[in-house]
């Protein structure tokens, strides 16, 4: 009979090991050390047989910026199982849990990156970020002018950046669409990961980073991870500190967490290949709280949802929403989520539309939703539109 059991530090080395083996993954003091890092931190969860770990699974607390609202967000990573303990539903159980206690720690979201999208859609999850990648022969590389010089350029390991180019990335307007606040454990653990990620760093007025762009060398490949800047001089000097790579690699790329391609950027369009990748999925855990603090950037006429959420029953049912000037109203009305509503829709298609990542009215046509167009459209206008942004990976 198999139980599910909350790790400690004197299971790591056997989750570790199952973690070498589900994912064909080489020991080393590198991988070592990062993942002692990212067990530490996190909830870990296994499934026992008998008294030998069968199957396994991480859920990472973080705390997520979603428009200026500071949402709990736990991420579910290293999901796996022995291949001989596969297909007797062990995933399922281990999300049940981890769902049971993030509502008990009051968790609105979890993300996931996943090996396969219809896989986790069983569990509530949706496609909700993208990446645009860039790719750019180096002989077809800009040339940038700065319209000033002034002020500092560092190349640092990422270590060493942290201090500098951490407050860029937490008050950047790119910073705001559901990405992660990175906490001190977490830089250090993208340094222990990624030992070979080296950071150019602008000092605008030598002291103060006002721009910072991530990078490693992948071959014959300039491979940019993140760049952050926050005028236009930043942005010039980050852009001339790439170019002045041409040399070095025959290609330059870049895959961005915001998912709209800015191919326009370049005189000669042609010249650069952009495409919109998927990239990792979300959920809603606690449809309440979620809603409750919700940035609605207009007023709501009460109305109905028709919620249906197969894995965490607390949030099915009909819900009245209301937005005024006193605030948000949210109150389940019925248990039933077939009973009357305005609109109704899934748990995966509500995180999409909410997050900003698809609009009400294009899921009404694609016959996603169902309801009444009076009120897709009062809900939609009132609902973040922006892409919805993740540089992050776990």
């Amino acid at each position: 009979m198999s139980e599910i059991h909350k790790l400690t530090a004197k299971d790591l080395d056997e989750f570790y090991h199952l973690y070498l083996y589900a994912f064909n993954n080489q020991d080393s003091e590198e991988r070592r050390a990062f993942f002692n890092d990212r067990y530490e931190h996190s909830k870990v969860y296994g499934l026992l047989n008998g008294d030998k770990l069968s199957s396994g699974m991480l859920s990472i607390p973080f705390k997520v910026n979603f428009h200026g609202v500071k949402y709990k967000m736990n991420g579910i990573g290293d999901v796996m199982s022995y291949p001989e303990f596969g297909g007797h539903g062990a995933i399922t159980s281990l999300m049940r849990q981890a769902f049971a206690d993030m509502r008990s720690d009051d968790v609105a979201l979890s993300y996931l990156a996943p090996f396969s999208y219809e896989f986790y859609r069983r569990f509530g999850y949706e496609e909700v970020f993208d990446r645009a990648v860039y790719k750019i022969k180096n002989t077809d590389l800009p040339r940038v002018k700065l319209s000033e010089e002034r002020g500092q350029f560092l190349r640092l390991p990422l270590e060493e950046a942290i201090s500098l180019i951490d407050e860029v990335y937490e008050n950047n307007a790119q910073s705001r669409n559901g990405v992660l606040r990175r906490e001190d454990w977490w830089w250090h653990y993208l340094g222990l990961k990624h030992p070979r990620w080296q950071v150019g760093v602008y000092l605008e007025d030598g002291q103060n980073a006002s721009g910072y762009v991530i990078y490693e060398a992948a071959g014959n490949t300039f491979k940019i991870q993140e760049i952050m800047y926050t005028n236009q001089l930043s942005y010039q000097y980050l852009q001339r500190f790439i170019c002045q790579h041409e040399s070095m690699f025959e290609e330059f790329e870049y895959a961005s967490g915001d998912p709209k391609g800015f191919p326009d950027v370049m005189a000669n369009l042609y010249v650069v290949n952009v495409k919109i990748m998927p990239y990792m999925m979300a959920r809603i855990i606690n449809l309440q709280k979620f809603v409750d603090t919700y940035p609605f950037i207009q007023k709501v006429k009460s109305l109905r949802l028709g919620v249906k959420d197969e894995l965490i029953p607390q949030n099915n049912g009909i819900w009245r929403l209301k937005v005024n000037v006193n605030g948000t109203s949210f109150e389940k009305i019925s248990e039933n989520e077939r009973n009357l509503a305005d609109i109704h829709l899934d748990i995966q298609n509500l995180t999409k539309v909410f997050m900003g990542y698809r609009q009400l009215i294009h899921l009404k046509q694609v016959g996603k939703i169902t309801g009444n167009i009076e009120s897709i459209q009062n809900l939609g206008l009132a609902l973040q539109s922006e892409s919805p942004m993740l540089w992050d990976y776990f």
